[in-house]
């Protein structure tokens, strides 16, 4: 069994080169615990991200922030949610790093106290408790395993229906956006073709009335000209040859008859 050791324990003239001995414990890890190793090594990983969470503030300020992100109308609720996540999630961490029976079935409870929980997504979102659960689905133990996998599943599900809902918002916001500016346009649309057809209209009756005025004023020329014709067909009276020759013969025989006498 490995013995955990404190950090406070290691002599000052070690911690001089922390690094080193950090990078010399995992080459030594590596060859005589490749198995270990490898199923720690997510936790490993989750621990350089998560060891902040150690200092005095660290619940302080998550609690700062699932405050400023949440929209629960009971604040107090939320603190007191944020703080026991927070504290399962110390336990988890810690216990993780062992392989006992008894480390096993904190790991479990505090799990299915998770699960218990229903936590919101603005208490996932500040404690990132999914990325210590997630370190948990490769657990040498089935039963953590599945627990882990399980709790991810459901927030998963969780998240998913928040981003869906906040996208149905947005959309429908947006619809009636459009579908106001639309009506508007139809509007202003409908209000310019009424307009242009009474334009057209006008037009027309006006090319209308002066085409009846023109068409008036050529009947009434033509009814001046056929009167006009109609005199001058009176007055003028149209002679024949014919009628030329016979009333020159018959002056001539008038003068023959005033000469015998």
């Amino acid at each position: 069994m490995i013995k955990i050791i404190d950090p406070h324990d290691i002599p000052m003239d070690v911690t001089s080169d922390i690094f080193e001995l950090i990078n010399k414990a995992i080459l030594v890890a590596a060859e005589d615990f490749p198995k270990e190793l490898n199923v720690r090594r997510d936790m490993i990983v989750e621990k350089l991200y998560t060891c902040h969470l150690s200092l005095n503030n660290g619940d302080a300020e998550s609690l700062k922030e699932v405050k400023k992100n949440s929209n629960s109308d009971n604040p107090e609720e939320n603190d007191q949610i944020v703080g026991e996540v927070m504290r399962i999630k110390k336990v988890i961490l810690s216990n993780n790093q062992l392989h006992e029976s008894d480390s096993d079935s904190i790991l479990y409870e505090s799990l299915r106290t998770l699960q218990h929980m229903q936590l919101p997504v603005d208490v996932l979102k500040t404690t990132k408790i999914e990325r210590t659960v997630c370190a948990m689905r490769k657990h040498s133990s089935s039963k953590i395993r599945k627990l882990a996998r399980c709790l991810i599943d459901s927030w998963r599900v969780l998240v998913d229906e928040r981003v869906n809902s906040t996208a149905k918002i947005t959309n429908k916001t947006t619809t009636n956006f459009g579908l106001g500016c639309s009506s508007k346009q139809t509007s202003e649309q409908k209000s310019t073709s009424h307009s242009s057809a009474g334009v057209k209209r006008k037009q027309s009756e006006e090319v209308s009335d002066t085409s009846k005025l023109e068409n008036a004023k050529r009947k009434l020329h033509e009814g001046y000209q056929r009167i006009e014709d109609v005199k001058k067909q009176r007055m003028i009276k149209i002679i024949e040859p014919s009628d030329m020759q016979k009333g020159l013969n018959d002056k001539r025989r008038s003068k023959k008859k005033l000469i015998m006498f």
